[in-house]
């Protein structure tokens, strides 16, 4: 009798202990698939795991957007004389819901700058390349629900370049390219045991201890 005493009194602690976890929160992290690298202007899906609700209740949804980027510009100048050429290169990078509101935006400068080219066909060039990264962070109801539930869901991504120049008889030829992948992370609080639960277990617990009690009354000699 004493061992099922003391396996209720844990069988109540682990209860109360699972209750007590329901204020933790955790975190599960997924991976998107991988655009490759290609030129500039793009669309394509990036493609993430929902959050499994059997893991707990949702509570906020993180998405970490990266995408690699590269950019260089060839100038020519058919003047006879040098001239001081500006030249700027920006790329936007769009990861969007399936309904087209946008999820995060990566905008990034790759070079903004004044090249000086030599008259009579000179050339002159300048390139650029880095890792750009964006995060955004989502608790709103809709949010919650959308990225909730079996399977996958499609995030349109889309990258975009602006080039600007100016002079008169300048020619400039611009080449960008991007690559975009993203993480996920779903932030929720563990499901835990109903109280019914528990009080069921509880009471599995005390017959099975008054079932053990008869039996060694039974089995005592006369």
């Amino acid at each position: 009798m004493k061992l099922n005493k003391i396996t209720a009194l844990l069988l109540t602690a682990s209860c109360l202990m699972a209750t007590a976890a329901s204020a933790v929160t955790l975190t599960v992290s997924n991976a998107s698939n991988v655009i490759v690298s290609q030129d500039t202007d793009w669309s394509d899906f990036l493609n993430f795991q929902k959050f499994n609700p059997a893991l707990g209740i949702l509570t906020s949804v993180t998405f970490e957007l990266y995408s690699h980027l590269d950019g260089s510009v060839m100038l020519t100048n058919y003047n006879d004389d040098p001239v001081d050429v500006p030249v700027t290169l920006d790329v936007s990078v769009f990861l969007d819901r399936p309904d087209s509101s946008n999820l995060v935006l990566i905008s990034a400068s790759l070079f903004n700058t004044v090249i000086t080219v030599a008259g009579g066909g000179g050339t002159g060039s300048t390139s650029n390349g880095f890792l750009a990264y964006n995060s955004a962070t989502y608790s709103g109801p809709g949010d919650l629900a959308l990225f909730t539930g079996p399977g996958s869901i499609n995030t349109l991504i889309t990258a975009q370049a602006t080039s600007t120049t100016s002079g008169d008889g300048i020619d400039a030829q611009f080449a960008t390219t991007a690559d975009g992948y993203g993480t996920v992370t779903y932030a929720y609080t563990p499901a835990v045991p109903e109280p019914q639960t528990c009080g069921m277990l509880l009471l599995g617990m005390g017959l099975m201890g008054v079932l053990a009690k008869r039996q060694q009354t039974r089995a005592r000699p006369a």
